[in-house]
């Protein structure tokens, strides 16, 4: 139930496109009803409209739901300890999530909640070890990459690697906008994370095929005590959903599908064919068979 909120979201900011994005708030309260209650609000439009935007998506998120948990944003160095954390089956998750940059966008001093980048590693390791301490398990989102590239970078790789031995469980990607690979981390303690580099697209109106090709992560928690009240938490199964974001001509009536449930006859009619006739079942699948490892894609 997590997802990376790429735009602002909020019902006083007006709807606004690229370069800096506003989002009306019933896209995120859709999102909602859909299911999602995690909100990683840590990315490169952050800032996209300044001091006024922070202030009116802080508003909004706070009148959602009880059981809404956004990360990403923090009041201040003072807040740098608090840790969003949520109990689901008498399992505690914590979420921490980090931006590469803001697209050259500075944090402002009129600013009332800032992001974390990855470059404070200092910090990040704090939040790390801190919510290690507070959760059974540690869920780290980070945008990072290169936009629409397919390939891992070696920073990320490291930073997978370090955000590992601090005491992540779940490493989720975001940022490039395309899917990339995934693998098992082994920390110093010998844990296992599980690292998603990135997820692609969920819902979106790019224009290029492989934007349009994502992955839903679904995993197990499992959470078991022993007869001497040891406990032991471990990440298993993870598997990578495809799915295809379908719209029509001059980019209406947008939905998401699952790849499983994607025609070949929705993929003849899809809007992007007008720029890119070879869009189609095949060059979704190559994409994901190119880009993923076979033992956590789930084509069917």
């Amino acid at each position: 139930n997590w997802i990376n909120q790429e735009t602002l979201c909020s019902k006083e900011l007006e709807p606004s496109t690229y370069p800096c994005f506003s989002t009306p708030g019933e896209c995120a309260e859709a999102l909602y009803r859909a299911g999602i209650r995690v909100f990683s609000l840590s990315n490169n439009h952050t800032y996209d409209k300044g001091a006024k935007g922070i202030a009116a998506t802080l508003r909004f998120w706070d009148e959602m739901p009880e059981d809404v948990v956004t990360t990403g944003l923090w009041y201040g160095e003072s807040d740098y300890g608090t840790i969003p954390l949520q109990t689901v089956n008498g399992v505690t998750i914590a979420y921490l999530s980090y931006t590469d940059h803001t697209n050259g966008i500075p944090q402002s001093s009129a600013m009332t909640a800032n992001v974390i980048y990855t470059s404070q590693r200092g910090v990040m390791e704090q939040q790390v070890r801190r919510a290690r301490e507070l959760a059974d398990f540690v869920v780290v989102g980070v945008h990072w990459g290169v936009e629409d590239s397919h390939k891992i970078t070696q920073t990320q790789r490291d930073l997978a690697q370090q955000l590992s031995d601090w005491g992540a469980d779940v490493i989720l990607g975001t940022h490039p906008h395309v899917v990339q690979d995934a693998e098992w981390k082994t920390s110093v303690d010998g844990r296992q994370t599980f690292v998603a580099y990135s997820l692609g697209n969920f819902l979106s109106t790019q224009s290029k095929p492989d934007q349009l090709i994502g992955a839903i992560l679904t995993l197990e928690l499992n959470k078991t005590t022993d007869p001497d009240g040891s406990v032991h938490c471990a990440v298993a199964s993870p598997q990578l959903h495809p799915t295809v974001t379908h719209y029509d001509a001059g980019k209406s009536n947008v939905r998401t599908y699952l790849f499983q449930e994607y025609t070949p006859e929705l993929a003849q009619a899809h809007g992007v064919r007008a720029a890119y006739p070879s869009f189609g079942i095949e060059y979704i699948q190559n994409v994901l068979q190119t880009n993923i490892n076979s033992a956590f894609l789930a084509l069917a």
